[in-house]
């Protein structure tokens, strides 16, 4: 049988068969771990067999691979390394809301128990719900996210007392400014009534446990961190460095004690053919024709270790399948820092990429001119 046509299979896997699956797989040469391919930008080969008892077949063995963690900034807490992003790649691909939920929570029992999302992922809050299943049995250990997109304070008050019920918890454990486009949007939310006091204020009450915000522009995450002071910062940060946050930053950041959260770390599915089944977004945001036929691509596990190998606490991975699953768990538990040839080597085969990106400045963007 071929790659593509395991993959197809792999896709339909329920959490019911993915101890079994992967079982199997182990028993053919090794965890099956993903880099890239079809479909959702993945195709198996033979992982490493050394992580946490792995390669056995029972599914006792294959629930023994441990998450590394890392500290959360200079906060005291610690969190898993990777984290599930519950943005489109989750909420778009997951069928219906069982499905979802039982992702979610086997995610959370293989180790993945840092969950992100926002205010406003999906049709009505599609993304906050679905965790919220899983929020009913699975909220003891997690490390839950969200984020506001309204700047002022009673806006961002309703967003967060919604995401509250919309998720089943009595608590955040971070809370984040969603998408600071402008140094002026900046300002907005730290205005005398701008939504980050009402984000402190939830706080000062114990319902938010930490706070922050995401930005996708390197000046504009600069200006957060001297205006916001923030616990935790979230930007898109890959092998490609475009835009390039490791320059300034990722240091800024990592010596003021701050908490980075990478996203984007395997492009959103744009550096493998995940996105095939879109020619829209193929062509405004997708790479040049050809790109995903070259020998020489950075893998999965390429791009997932580069960023762990920054000073970043975790990275998150939008996980929209059991298989895919699989991959985030077997890169993160065969984790080891990469050396700087290895880095320059992975940054250098990714910029084919370098105009990839819905994130990425509009001039840098290939359908965009």
């Amino acid at each position: 049988m071929s790659d593509e046509k395991k993959s197809e299979g792999s896709d339909r896997i329920t959490r019911r068969g993915f101890v079994t699956h992967a079982a199997a797989a182990g028993v053919g040469g090794g965890l099956v771990h993903i880099v890239g391919g079809k479909p959702g930008g993945l195709r198996a080969e033979p992982a490493p067999t050394s992580a946490g008892g792995v390669e056995g077949a029972s599914g006792e063995s294959r629930a023994t691979a441990e998450i590394p963690r890392r500290p959360f900034g200079n906060t005291g807490t610690d969190i898993p390394i990777v984290g599930l992003g519950a943005g489109s790649r989750f909420y778009g691909s997951t069928p219906d809301d069982e499905s979802a939920a039982e992702l979610i929570r086997a995610a959370i029992d293989r180790g993945v128990a840092f969950v992100e999302t926002g205010a406003n992922y999906g049709p009505d809050g599609l993304s906050e719900k679905r965790i919220g299943l899983a929020m009913k049995t699975h909220r003891e250990g997690v490390f839950l996210e969200t984020k506001v997109d309204e700047r002022g304070y009673d806006g961002a008050m309703r967003e967060m007392e919604r995401s509250l019920t919309r998720m089943n918890t009595d608590r955040l454990d971070l809370v984040l400014h969603h998408l600071l486009s402008s140094e002026e949007m900046v300002a907005e939310v730290a205005a005398p009534n701008g939504a980050e006091k009402a984000i402190r204020q939830m706080m000062d009450q114990g319902v938010v446990k930490h706070r922050g915000f995401s930005a996708h522009l390197p000046s504009v995450a600069l200006a957060g961190i001297e205006r916001l002071d923030p616990q935790a910062i979230q930007l898109p940060i890959n092998a490609v460095r475009v835009p390039d946050f490791e320059a300034e930053v990722v240091p800024a950041a990592a010596e003021a004690g701050i908490a980075i959260i990478a996203m984007k770390t395997c492009g959103n599915g744009f550096f493998f053919p995940a996105n095939a089944t879109t020619p829209d977004r193929i062509e405004r945001y997708g790479p040049p024709p050809g790109a995903w036929d070259r020998w020489d691509l950075p893998t999965w596990n390429d791009y997932i270790h580069y960023v762990l190998s920054l000073p970043v606490s975790t990275a998150t991975i939008g996980i929209d399948s059991f298989f895919t699953l699989e991959g985030v768990v077997a890169a993160a538990s065969s984790y080891e820092p990469l050396s700087p040839n290895r880095m320059a080597s992975i940054h250098e085969r990714a910029q084919i990429f370098s105009s990839t990106g819905y994130w990425i400045p509009r001039d840098a963007r290939r359908g965009d001119g």
